[in-house]
């Protein structure tokens, strides 16, 4: 698909940053509240676990929530799409695009050239879009 040819709205990378953030609190949060739930029942290391876990889980999944819109990009009116079909981002390609978060600076240098993407969403197939 030719993006430029198209009345497709590519989110601004400052957008995908925030949301980006605002994901990364979330799971931060959403992980110290299962600690907390869990600490006295299981103990603090099997609680840390969980925790992580949980976190993790919602960093990784969470673009493949209803529209393809985890809670940030919700709030931020973008969402992620397949980019052939702009079918919403299924769980498989949330996990490719965000499991090179760890690679930080290096995964976002992509973002700034021609495709806008970065190499996340080429492994995953997808591209974020304005709604």
């Amino acid at each position: 698909m030719d993006l430029q040819s198209t009345t497709i709205k590519l989110a601004h990378p400052g957008k995908r940053f925030q949301g980006q953030f605002i994901d990364g609190l979330i799971a931060y949060i959403l992980g110290i509240i299962a600690f907390y739930l869990l600490h006295t029942i299981i103990g603090k290391d099997a609680s840390f676990l969980v925790a992580v876990i949980i976190a993790l889980a919602y960093f990784l999944f969470s673009d493949a929530l209803p529209n393809g819109q985890s809670i940030g990009k919700k709030l931020l009116k973008i969402k992620v799409v397949n980019k052939e079909t702009m079918q919403p981002c299924s769980l498989v390609q949330s996990l490719l695009r965000n499991i090179t978060f760890p690679l930080g600076i290096f995964d976002w240098v992509f973002i700034f050239f021609g495709s806008h993407r970065r190499l996340g969403d080429f492994m995953a197939s997808t591209i974020v879009v304005k709604m």
